[in-house]
Protein backbone atom coordinates (compact mmCIF):
# COMPACT_ATOMS: atom_id res chain seq x y z
CA UNK A 1 0.00 0.00 0.00
CA UNK A 2 2.57 2.43 0.81
CA UNK A 3 4.96 1.34 -2.29
CA UNK A 4 1.78 2.42 -4.35
CA UNK A 5 0.93 5.57 -2.63
CA UNK A 6 4.45 6.62 -3.04
CA UNK A 7 4.52 5.78 -6.90
CA UNK A 8 1.24 7.88 -7.64
CA UNK A 9 2.65 10.21 -5.33
CA UNK A 10 5.78 10.86 -7.18
CA UNK A 11 3.96 10.27 -10.44
CA UNK A 12 2.21 13.47 -9.53
CA UNK A 13 4.80 15.46 -8.97
CA UNK A 14 6.56 14.32 -12.07
CA UNK A 15 3.64 15.81 -13.72
CA UNK A 16 3.30 18.63 -11.74
CA UNK A 17 6.89 19.60 -12.44
CA UNK A 18 6.96 19.05 -15.88
CA UNK A 19 3.57 21.51 -16.49
CA UNK A 20 5.46 23.99 -14.81
CA UNK A 21 8.27 24.07 -16.38
CA UNK A 22 6.79 23.73 -19.83
CA UNK A 23 4.27 26.56 -19.28
CA UNK A 24 7.27 29.19 -17.38
CA UNK A 25 9.14 28.59 -20.97
CA UNK A 26 6.07 30.47 -22.72
CA UNK A 27 4.32 32.85 -19.97
CA UNK A 28 1.40 30.65 -19.71
CA UNK A 29 -0.43 31.62 -16.61
CA UNK A 30 -0.28 28.59 -13.58
CA UNK A 31 -2.97 30.13 -11.56
CA UNK A 32 -5.46 30.43 -14.47
CA UNK A 33 -5.01 26.50 -14.94
CA UNK A 34 -4.53 25.19 -11.55
CA UNK A 35 -7.34 23.11 -11.85
CA UNK A 36 -6.73 21.78 -14.83
CA UNK A 37 -3.28 20.80 -14.05
CA UNK A 38 -4.36 19.10 -11.05
CA UNK A 39 -7.02 16.85 -13.11
CA UNK A 40 -4.79 16.44 -15.41
CA UNK A 41 -2.03 14.92 -13.59
CA UNK A 42 -4.12 13.01 -11.13
CA UNK A 43 -5.92 11.25 -14.38
CA UNK A 44 -1.91 10.30 -15.65
CA UNK A 45 -0.99 9.04 -12.58
CA UNK A 46 -3.83 6.96 -11.66
CA UNK A 47 -3.64 5.51 -15.39
CA UNK A 48 0.34 4.79 -14.97
CA UNK A 49 -0.48 3.25 -11.72
CA UNK A 50 -2.84 0.62 -13.16
CA UNK A 51 -0.11 -0.26 -15.44
CA UNK A 52 3.16 0.00 -14.69
CA UNK A 53 2.70 -3.37 -13.49
CA UNK A 54 2.23 -5.07 -16.42
CA UNK A 55 4.84 -6.22 -18.45
CA UNK A 56 3.37 -5.37 -21.30
CA UNK A 57 2.18 -2.21 -21.30
CA UNK A 58 4.96 -0.79 -18.72
CA UNK A 59 7.07 -0.01 -21.65
CA UNK A 60 4.32 2.03 -23.08
CA UNK A 61 4.02 4.69 -19.90
CA UNK A 62 6.28 7.44 -21.76
CA UNK A 63 4.72 7.29 -24.48
CA UNK A 64 0.91 7.10 -23.18
CA UNK A 65 1.96 9.69 -20.78
CA UNK A 66 2.84 12.16 -24.21
CA UNK A 67 -0.13 11.38 -25.83
CA UNK A 68 -2.33 12.09 -22.77
CA UNK A 69 -0.78 15.19 -21.83
CA UNK A 70 -0.83 16.41 -25.51
CA UNK A 71 -4.42 15.66 -25.82
CA UNK A 72 -5.18 17.32 -22.59
CA UNK A 73 -3.30 20.48 -23.82
CA UNK A 74 -5.76 20.79 -26.99
CA UNK A 75 -9.24 19.60 -25.32
CA UNK A 76 -8.85 20.19 -22.37
CA UNK A 77 -7.06 23.63 -21.56
CA UNK A 78 -8.07 24.61 -25.24
CA UNK A 79 -3.98 25.47 -26.62
CA UNK A 80 -3.15 24.71 -30.17
CA UNK A 81 -2.35 21.02 -31.10
CA UNK A 82 1.33 22.53 -32.15
CA UNK A 83 1.32 24.68 -29.20
CA UNK A 84 0.39 21.48 -27.15
CA UNK A 85 2.93 19.01 -28.68
CA UNK A 86 5.44 22.08 -28.11
CA UNK A 87 4.65 22.33 -24.66
CA UNK A 88 4.77 18.81 -23.76
CA UNK A 89 8.00 18.34 -25.70
CA UNK A 90 9.93 21.27 -23.57
CA UNK A 91 7.95 19.30 -20.45
CA UNK A 92 9.04 16.24 -21.10
CA UNK A 93 12.30 16.39 -22.51
CA UNK A 94 13.53 19.04 -19.64
CA UNK A 95 12.74 16.45 -16.93
CA UNK A 96 14.56 13.59 -19.02
CA UNK A 97 17.83 15.40 -18.74
CA UNK A 98 17.11 16.61 -15.64
CA UNK A 99 17.18 13.02 -14.05
CA UNK A 100 19.42 11.43 -16.24
CA UNK A 101 22.05 13.86 -14.82
CA UNK A 102 20.36 12.72 -11.17
CA UNK A 103 21.00 9.39 -12.27
CA UNK A 104 24.25 9.88 -13.41
CA UNK A 105 25.75 11.80 -10.37
CA UNK A 106 24.47 8.55 -8.41
CA UNK A 107 26.56 6.21 -10.88
CA UNK A 108 29.30 7.44 -10.10
CA UNK A 109 29.32 8.55 -7.10
CA UNK A 110 28.74 5.11 -5.88
CA UNK A 111 29.85 3.28 -8.96
CA UNK A 112 26.47 1.89 -10.04
CA UNK A 113 24.92 0.82 -13.03
CA UNK A 114 22.27 2.35 -14.46
CA UNK A 115 19.47 0.14 -13.60
CA UNK A 116 21.83 -0.27 -10.36
CA UNK A 117 21.47 3.30 -9.45
CA UNK A 118 17.85 3.53 -10.40
CA UNK A 119 16.40 0.34 -8.87
CA UNK A 120 18.33 1.77 -5.21
CA UNK A 121 17.79 5.45 -5.55
CA UNK A 122 15.03 5.91 -8.26
CA UNK A 123 12.89 7.80 -5.52
CA UNK A 124 16.00 10.99 -4.96
CA UNK A 125 16.44 10.57 -8.87
CA UNK A 126 12.73 11.62 -9.44
CA UNK A 127 12.40 14.07 -5.97
CA UNK A 128 15.62 15.97 -6.94
CA UNK A 129 15.23 15.91 -10.62
CA UNK A 130 11.48 17.39 -10.05
CA UNK A 131 12.67 20.04 -7.77
CA UNK A 132 15.25 20.93 -9.99
CA UNK A 133 12.44 21.66 -12.51
CA UNK A 134 9.94 23.79 -10.47
CA UNK A 135 12.88 25.78 -8.72
CA UNK A 136 14.01 26.20 -12.54
CA UNK A 137 10.60 27.45 -13.36
CA UNK A 138 10.28 29.80 -10.68
CA UNK A 139 13.90 31.69 -11.53
CA UNK A 140 12.41 31.61 -14.92
CA UNK A 141 9.11 33.35 -13.53
CA UNK A 142 11.00 36.10 -11.47
CA UNK A 143 13.64 37.21 -14.30
CA UNK A 144 10.78 36.91 -16.18
CA UNK A 145 12.52 35.35 -19.00
CA UNK A 146 10.05 33.44 -21.52
CA UNK A 147 8.77 33.37 -25.09
CA UNK A 148 6.25 34.77 -26.87
CA UNK A 149 5.65 32.56 -29.50
CA UNK A 150 2.92 30.45 -28.48
CA UNK A 151 -0.38 31.85 -30.08
CA UNK A 152 -3.40 31.36 -27.58
CA UNK A 153 -5.88 30.77 -30.14
CA UNK A 154 -6.71 26.78 -30.63
CA UNK A 155 -7.72 27.39 -34.36
CA UNK A 156 -4.07 28.42 -35.00
CA UNK A 157 -2.36 26.13 -38.09
CA UNK A 158 0.69 25.73 -38.55
CA UNK A 159 3.02 27.34 -41.17
CA UNK A 160 4.94 24.88 -43.10
CA UNK A 161 8.22 27.45 -43.01
CA UNK A 162 11.83 25.57 -42.86
CA UNK A 163 11.63 26.43 -38.81
CA UNK A 164 8.69 24.56 -38.16
CA UNK A 165 9.60 21.89 -41.00
CA UNK A 166 12.89 20.96 -38.91
CA UNK A 167 10.71 21.39 -35.34
CA UNK A 168 8.59 18.95 -36.30
CA UNK A 169 11.61 16.37 -37.76
CA UNK A 170 12.71 16.18 -34.48
CA UNK A 171 9.43 16.01 -32.93
CA UNK A 172 9.43 12.47 -34.46
CA UNK A 173 12.74 11.63 -33.86
CA UNK A 174 11.88 12.13 -30.11
CA UNK A 175 9.00 10.34 -29.74
CA UNK A 176 10.58 7.49 -31.41
CA UNK A 177 13.46 7.77 -28.59
CA UNK A 178 10.86 8.29 -25.79
CA UNK A 179 9.28 4.94 -26.89
CA UNK A 180 10.69 1.70 -24.82
CA UNK A 181 13.73 4.07 -23.97
CA UNK A 182 17.15 2.49 -22.92
CA UNK A 183 19.88 3.64 -21.08
CA UNK A 184 23.94 1.61 -22.45
CA UNK A 185 25.72 5.08 -22.25
CA UNK A 186 24.52 7.82 -19.33
CA UNK A 187 27.08 9.87 -20.55
CA UNK A 188 25.64 9.79 -24.27
CA UNK A 189 21.99 9.96 -23.39
CA UNK A 190 22.52 13.42 -21.19
CA UNK A 191 24.26 14.39 -24.18
CA UNK A 192 21.74 13.26 -26.64
CA UNK A 193 18.57 15.18 -24.68
CA UNK A 194 20.29 17.58 -23.85
CA UNK A 195 21.20 18.57 -27.72
CA UNK A 196 17.40 18.00 -28.33
CA UNK A 197 16.73 20.56 -25.41
CA UNK A 198 19.27 23.02 -26.87
CA UNK A 199 17.51 22.66 -30.31
CA UNK A 200 14.45 23.33 -29.09
CA UNK A 201 15.56 26.43 -27.26
CA UNK A 202 17.20 27.27 -30.93
CA UNK A 203 13.98 26.99 -32.58
CA UNK A 204 11.88 29.10 -29.91
CA UNK A 205 14.93 32.23 -30.14
CA UNK A 206 14.93 32.35 -33.96
CA UNK A 207 11.00 32.60 -33.58
CA UNK A 208 11.17 35.31 -30.88
CA UNK A 209 13.49 37.20 -32.84
CA UNK A 210 11.74 37.11 -35.95
CA UNK A 211 8.83 37.81 -34.70
CA UNK A 212 6.66 34.42 -36.06
CA UNK A 213 4.12 32.65 -33.95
Amino acid sequence: MGENLLYTTMSLLDGIAIFMLAFGFFKVSLKDYWKEILVTNVIISIGTFLVHTNTTLSSFIPLMCFVLLVASLTFYFRISIWSSIKLAFYGFVSQIVAQLVVTGMFMFSFEKTYRGALDEFGFYVQLVGDLFLIASTLILRKRKMWFTTMPYDYTYKMKLNRINLFSLALAVVMVVSLYNFEVSNILVAIIFWTICFLNLLFIDIKKERSGEA
